[in-house]
């Protein structure tokens, strides 16, 4: 009896032993499977294809086949041609902006002021203004170069007596036909004309005159008191 339970311990420490020897030829690593391999080639079949799944399951990396989506959840396609790139990012191919010159352009010098047209300046009035020529049988008149007219006898005009009625005395002398008043142009341009020492005059007639320094000057009868005596609106222009 001892040697049948001595001899069933002994068989059953064999086939553990051999067990264990053909673990490792069928590919198996978990202690106490049972391998049902009995062959060389069935178990080299069966470790390639065991090992196979075994690697890929253990790694932890497996790797994903092409267009598969990416592990943030987003796929990693590039943008199709004419469709806009993400901003701050540059479009493939494009070139690269240069940064601005700041060599300034050179300063365009100012156009020259162009000179005004000469207006023509009107005559310089020296004086303007009313007078009175009156005799009481002798000569009077007046001085028209001084800042103001100063009485004269004969004077730049006047009456050398009370015995020509209506007639004005002067130095020289032209009547102006003109309509309107004349000016200082007006009184040279009639210098080529006849010039007179008296003229008979009525109210509202005018005659340019020439003063003994020269000056130009017109003289308007605005009224007739008497036979010698008139009350006139005279003008002198200055010399030049």
């Amino acid at each position: 009896m001892r040697r049948a339970r001595a001899g069933a311990a002994r068989c059953a420490a064999l086939a553990l032993g051999a067990a264990l020897l053909a673990l490792p030829a069928c590919g198996e690593t978990k202690v106490g499977t049972q391998n049902n391999c009995n062959t060389g080639a069935k178990c080299a079949g069966r470790d390639i294809t065991e090992v196979g799944q075994s690697g890929s399951a253990g790694s932890g990396a497996a790797t994903s086949p092409p267009g598969s989506p990416s592990p943030s959840g987003s796929p990693s396609v590039p943008p199709a041609s004419g469709q806009s790139p993400p901003p701050g990012r540059p479009p493939s191919g494009s070139p690269v902006p240069s940064a601005p010159s700041s060599v300034p352009a050179p300063s365009k010098s100012p156009p020259k002021p162009s000179k005004p047209a000469q207006v023509p300046q009107a005559p310089q009035v020296h004086w303007k203004g009313d007078l009175r020529l009156s005799s009481n049988g002798g000569p009077s008149g007046w001085w028209l170069d001084r800042d103001e007219p100063e009485p004269g006898i004969p004077g730049d005009i006047g009456l050398s007596c009370d015995c020509h009625p209506g007639a004005i005395e002067g130095t020289a002398l032209v009547a102006w036909k003109g309509t309107q008043p004349p000016g200082r142009q007006d009184c040279a341009a009639s210098k080529g004309q006849p010039v007179e020492h008296t003229l008979e005059v009525r109210p509202g007639d005018t005659i340019c005159l020439t003063t003994t320094q020269g000056r130009l000057g017109s003289l308007t009868v605005t009224a007739v008191f008497g036979p010698a005596e008139f009350l006139v609106t005279v003008t002198v222009w200055k010399a030049g």
